[in-house]
């Protein structure tokens, strides 16, 4: 009777046996013992009667950290599921990997594996691990440098505190969690190199779509405070991305440098991405680029920008509040000042307004020299040497994949030689990734000097930005 009966609903063929959505899951890069977004699969019964699946097994489980669930039921081993005809079920998968002491990306494999009237299928798994130092609330009172060795991973805060200095050497990694924060009442030297920059993100690496990592994603942690009485900073080849509020640079004396940004990128934030309150600022080489709120904002102080490209096409889940450039005076008591800013050699383009009309009109220290802009215009006291209605012809400027390359490689763009070799001095006779501009030869105007596409270093700007 019972044998009948299993015989009618299902079918005992060995040719009879499952299809798969995909024949392998891949993760990208996660940190051990962090746990990963799901990745899901179909499984298909293809035929006219159910199929029972005997056995659904994690080959390794033990050590490989991957997790599955089958329609409901957790692994890592799962029997006698049944997949009636014509239909399917889900599976799906995650992982935690275990720490290993390991410093360098580590590859985890394992598979599951699916036994059905006698036949074995499987499915393989794999990911990238990697082992990261962890700090919750960390306060820094002594000089200290972080290295390249293993990612840091920061929980709420990391402060350095006033007399000390914290030094980000070349490759250091800090991946900052959800609402955290930098905050800086020493001095911070960030020292990244052409080869091994520094970068400040986010700390998830799964994707909020298949095609849209959450790293190209605003608002994945706070931003950057540098405070009162904290002089000398320095970003070199240091790429932040995917803040709030970006970089906030708290009042000071205008007579000392508050930072300088060189050979730097400042990318992706919900608000601003520069924060300027009274404070002197250098930047040079970089780039600064998308956020829902201006990408300079400098209220008082002294702002000189030089062979920069600042460039606005953030369309992620919000919309541009603010110009580009905003200008307005610091209302202090002992302090009341109206900004300084000059732009040399510089294209400042996007979808918002560059600036408000009445912040030229009202503030006079603000030059404008040898910059490129979209929109039309005639040079006056504060525009000199324009290019007006010009096209800078990015590589990419968003699109679907919301993937940004604000770099240049055709001659064909407005900003091909059209800088003035006078404003360069010798840290600017090589862009950020080592291209010359030559001697007797006037600049492409931006951070970024126009060469072949075919000769980028298309894999390492991906990673910037």
């Amino acid at each position: 009777m019972l044998t009948g009966c299993f015989d009618d609903e299902f079918t005992t063929s060995s040719e009879h046996t499952l299809t798969f959505s995909t024949d392998s899951v891949r993760f990208d890069t996660i940190f051990t013992e962090q746990g990963t977004a799901t990745e899901i699969f179909k499984v298909y019964n293809r035929h006219e009667k159910s199929l029972l699946i005997t056995s659904i097994l994690l080959a390794d489980a033990e050590n490989s950290g991957f997790f599955i669930n089958v329609d409901g039921t957790k692994g890592p081993d799962v029997y006698n599921i049944e997949v009636p005809a014509r239909d399917s079920i889900f599976v799906f998968v995650e992982i935690t990997p275990k720490k290993t002491n390991i410093n360098t990306p580590f590859l985890i494999k394992d598979s599951i594996v699916f036994l059905t009237n006698g036949v074995r299928q499987d499915v393989k798994l794999e990911a990238y691990g990697q082992d990261a130092t962890r700090l919750r609330g960390e306060i820094i009172t002594a000089d200290t440098e972080y290295t390249s060795e293993k990612p840091y991973i920061i929980y709420d805060s990391l402060v350095v505190e006033e007399g000390a200095t914290l030094t980000l050497m070349p490759g250091t990694n800090l991946c900052m969690h959800d609402k955290a924060k930098i905050v800086v009442r020493g001095r911070l030297l960030s020292e990244g190199t052409q080869s091994q920059p520094v970068t400040l993100r986010g700390d998830r690496t799964d994707n909020m779509f298949s095609y849209l990592p959450y790293d190209r994603l605003p608002g994945q942690w706070d931003g950057l405070y540098i405070s009162q009485d904290s002089y000398n900073n320095s970003f070199v080849h240091t790429f932040m991305r995917g803040t709030v509020n970006g970089m906030v640079l708290d009042s000071s004396d205008v007579s000392q440098e508050k930072i300088k940004i060189h050979n730097s990128i400042l990318h992706n934030s919900k608000g601003n991405l520069l924060t300027i309150n009274q404070s002197k600022v250098k930047i040079t080489n970089s780039e600064i680029s998308n956020g829902s709120g201006a990408l300079i904002m400098c209220n008082g102080g002294v702002v000189n920008v030089v062979q920069s490209t600042l460039a606005n096409y953030f369309s992620l889940f919000d919309v541009i509040r603010e110009p580009m450039l905003v200008f307005n005076r610091f209302d202090d008591e002992t302090l009341p000042t109206t900004p300084s800013a000059q732009f040399d050699n510089t294209i400042i383009v996007g979808t918002s307004r560059i600036l408000s009309p009445s912040d030229i009109s009202t503030y006079t220290n603000i030059l404008f020299r040898n910059c490129l802009f979209t929109v039309s215009g005639s040079d006056d006291e504060n525009f000199i040497n324009t290019i007006w209605e010009g096209e800078p012809m990015f590589n990419s400027a968003g699109g679907d994949e919301y993937y940004y390359d604000y770099r240049i490689s055709t001659t064909e763009s407005s900003a091909y030689q059209m800088g003035s070799e006078a404003y360069l001095t010798p840290e600017l006779r090589t862009d950020m990734y080592g291209v010359e501009r030559p001697l007797g030869v006037n600049p492409d105007v931006g951070a970024y000097q126009i060469v072949e596409k075919e000769d980028m270093t298309e894999e390492d700007h991906k990673e910037n930005n």
